[in-house]
């Protein structure tokens, strides 16, 4: 059974045990995926097909890659109508939360006769990984997309055993217009992004979420083309204090749900729970099975102070950071760092993960201390420009002057003094 221990009585060695997740870029993944990248730039197609029947166990023919846009156009119309209605409303919750992030084009005078300006411009092809049958992970990747002005969204996704891609996958595609739809899977899929074969041509940046292989592999080409972030295992931190009008019970209940579903991502996850009264914690210490905590990170710990915790949570800066309780909710403007927060026990992990409309494709690891969940800001890059009159010269040359003189750099000088020469 899984000990209960008190916050405050972890020494560091133990805080720093909590505290640190593994790296997905373990040596014999990144040795790996170096030799899939090296077989798909040399040999294109060739070794994608190759690939594809070594990992997945899927032989497929040189047309059997793409999906013709005829076959999944109106995939759409042809699922369950219960799958229409719940991709639809995942798709517009997406859209009216995500719509407001676009940065804006801008232009100013910042002083007579220099006028500075932004353009805010979208990537023009961008590709987008989808793990095996996560319909979920394609709407989140493909609405900020679509929302920026991207020209052209691939998906890559692996085949399903007799070839293609799962009916829903087919069905998000329509719906979200995608323009090219492959059945390809792992660090092979992102090599074909990265580098171009005969079928797939490269794009400006790979997005998504995927395991250990497809994270060593956007690692491995960041350096050639735009990534979002490098996601490791799934996690979750639980504040939980009192909460009016739930039983103790049935607060255990919920929370004991939580992280099973958690769990329920594989291997390597990690799921904690703080609770303000230790009797909970042990309540779902009892509950929770063995063979649930096998490959898993899990830590159920007590605290006093909620200030104790929300310290913790900052340096533990969660993927999912769960607060519950009246007093825990009141915390988020002390949350520095988290993927995603969910205020109150009515706010499930689940929620967010298919339909709420924040999206999951989150900072793992601590990255939530320096970077951001995957948004439309991600999709669009901007590029400042200047326009400088003659008076604008005058004004700004002599501080060029003495900054180009600090710096021994006199030609930058003279390059802005010989616009005040008479012409």
């Amino acid at each position: 059974m899984i000990e209960v221990r008190a916050l405050a009585s972890l020494g560091q060695t133990a805080l720093d045990s909590l505290l640190d997740r593994p790296s997905p870029l373990l040596p014999k993944v990144q040795r790996a995926v170096a030799h899939v990248l090296h077989e798909v730039k040399s040999h294109g197609d060739t070794a994608l097909l190759a690939f594809t029947q070594q990992f997945d166990g899927v032989r497929l023919s040189p047309d059997g890659l793409r999906i013709p846009n005829a076959q999944f156009r109106h995939a759409f119309d042809a699922v369950d109508p219960a799958l229409r209605a719940a991709l639809a409303q995942a798709k517009e919750h997406l859209e009216r939360f995500h719509e407001r992030q676009r940065p804006d084009d801008y232009e100013l005078t910042v002083s007579p006769g220099v006028q500075l300006g932004q353009r805010v411009v979208a990537f023009e092809r961008v590709g987008l990984y989808v793990p095996q049958n996560l319909v979920s992970s394609l709407l989140m990747a493909a609405v900020p997309a679509r929302l920026a002005g991207v020209g052209q969204l691939v998906v890559c996704t692996p085949p399903q055993a007799a070839g293609g891609v799962p009916p829903a996958i087919q069905a998000a595609a329509s719906l979200l217009e995608v323009d090219e739809l492959y059945a390809l899977g792992g660090a092979q899929a992102i090599a074909a992004l990265a580098y171009g074969t005969q079928t797939i041509a490269k794009v400006d940046k790979i997005v998504g979420p995927g395991n250990a292989y497809v994270t060593a592999a956007k690692a491995q080409v960041r350096d050639l083309v735009g990534i979002d972030l490098l996601a490791g295992p799934s996690e979750v931190l639980l504040v939980v204090d009192r909460v009016a009008d739930v039983s103790e019970d049935t607060l255990s209940t919920w929370v004991l749900a939580e992280l099973r579903a958690q769990l329920e991502h594989g291997p390597g996850t990690s799921a904690l729970l703080l609770a303000r009264q230790p009797a909970l914690a042990r309540a779902v210490a009892d509950a929770l099975d063995p063979s649930e905590l096998h490959q898993r990170n899990v830590a159920l710990l007590s605290y006093e102070r909620l200030e104790q915790a929300i310290d913790f949570a900052n340096q533990y800066a969660p993927e999912h950071l769960c607060l519950w309780g009246e007093r825990a909710e009141a915390q988020l403007p002390r949350v520095h760092n988290a993927g995603s927060v969910f205020l109150g026990p009515w706010s499930p992990v689940a929620l967010g993960d298919y339909t709420s409309g924040t999206n999951h494709i989150l900072p793992t690891a601590r990255q939530g201390r320096f970077g951001s969940g995957l948004g439309v800001r991600d999709f669009v890059k901007t590029i400042s420009y200047q326009r400088i009159s003659p008076q604008g010269v005058q004004h700004l040359a002599p501080t060029v002057e003495v900054l180009a003189q600090v710096e021994g750099m006199a030609r930058h000088a003279d390059a802005v003094q010989a616009r005040l020469e008479p012409r």
